[in-house]
């Protein structure tokens, strides 16, 4: 379990690094109006893969806690919740793989912002404040 909790404690820090590189990428690609490339798709790729991992060792420290304590605290599940809420945005963006690549790049751009608000909330709220 303690595994399961620091890998999950310490990944926030990937997750957020690599929600500010992808959406300053796609903010940058966006407002240049250059075509989405292949190394757009691997860095977005990468950014859900991270946050879908994450939330993964989430939801299995969760069902750890929960089965060994058989209590959760508002906290946890408010924390679990608004993270579960922040991965459907961030799966969400891909509603406009199909779309001009300026609308893509915008549209992807304020849903990965709004999913690193909530990530970002999540973590302070969990934490009872600005605590590192």
């Amino acid at each position: 379990m303690d595994i399961i909790f620091t890998l999950h404690s310490h990944f926030r820090w990937l997750v957020l690094t690599f929600a500010v590189i992808t959406i300053l990428l796609y903010l940058q690609v966006w407002l240049s109006k250059r075509s989405f490339s292949k190394i757009d798709k691997i860095i977005g790729l990468i950014f859900i893969s991270i946050i879908d991992f994450q939330v993964l060792l989430g939801i299995i420290n969760l069902v750890i806690v929960a089965s060994n304590s058989q209590e959760l605290h508002a906290k946890q599940v408010e924390h679990a919740g608004t993270m579960l809420c922040a991965l459907g945005l961030v799966h969400l963006a891909a509603r406009w793989k199909n779309k001009p690549d300026t609308l893509r790049f915008r549209n992807t751009s304020l849903f990965y912002f709004l999913a690193l608000v909530l990530v970002f909330n999540g973590i302070i709220r969990l934490r009872g404040g600005l605590v590192w």
